[in-house]
C-alpha cells in the first residue's frame, strides 16, 4: 500500500467506515447486554485509522497510531475487559508489523520478509474466516462490528500480501 491508486481509496475508505463502527462502541459501551469493553474498541478504532493512513502513504502515522492502538488494547486487558479471544495478540502483533514497515522502506527484497509477510498474510486471513463465519451467525442488529472486523482483517491481509 502505497497511496497512490483507486485500490488504496477504497481501502481507506473501508478503514475509515471501520474506524467509525469501533469509535461510536466505544463512545456508547454496547448496549446489546455485553459488558462495555472500550479500551478494546478504542483500540479497534485505533488500528483502523492506521489502516487508513497506511492506506493513504502515511507509514509513520500509521505505525504511531498502530502503537497506541496496541496500548489501547493492553489498557483494556489490564481494566478487565474480557474482549474477544487474542484481541490483545492480534492488536499488538499487528502494531509491532506496522512500526516495521517505515523500518523496511523500499527493502522488498529478501527470503525473510517475504516470509513474515505471508505468514502475517495468512494469520489475518484466517481471522478473517473466522469473523465471516461470526458474521452468518449474527442477527441483523448486531453486523456491523463483525463487518468492520472483516474489513480490517480482509485491509491487513492485503497490505501483507502486497509487500511480498
Amino acid at each position: 500500500m502505497h497511496g497512490a491508486g483507486w485500490w488504496e481509496a477504497v481501502v481507506g475508505v473501508a478503514c475509515l467506515l471501520a474506524a467509525a463502527v469501533f469509535l461510536a462502541r466505544a463512545l456508547r459501551g454496547d448496549r446489546l447486554g455485553v459488558p462495555a469493553q472500550r479500551w478494546t474498541a478504542l483500540g479497534h478504532g485505533g488500528m483502523a485509522l492506521a489502516m487508513c493512513a497506511m492506506a493513504a502513504g502515511g507509514l509513520v502515522l500509521s505505525a504511531v497510531l498502530a502503537t497506541a492502538s496496541c496500548l489501547s488494547t493492553l489498557a483494556g486487558r489490564r481494566r478487565g475487559e474480557a474482549g474477544e479471544h487474542g484481541a490483545v495478540v492480534h492488536s499488538c502483533l499487528a502494531a509491532c508489523a506496522m512500526v516495521a514497515m517505515p523500518l523496511v522502506g523500499g527493502a522488498h527484497t529478501g527470503l525473510g520478509l517475504a516470509a513474515v509477510c505471508l505468514a502475517l498474510t495468512g494469520y489475518f486471513a484466517v481471522r478473517g474466516g473466522r469473523w465471516l463465519s461470526a458474521l452468518a451467525l449474527r442477527s441483523p442488529r448486531a453486523r456491523l462490528e463483525p463487518v468492520a472486523h472483516l474489513v480490517m482483517s480482509g485491509a491487513m491481509a492485503t497490505t501483507f500480501l502486497t509487500m511480498i
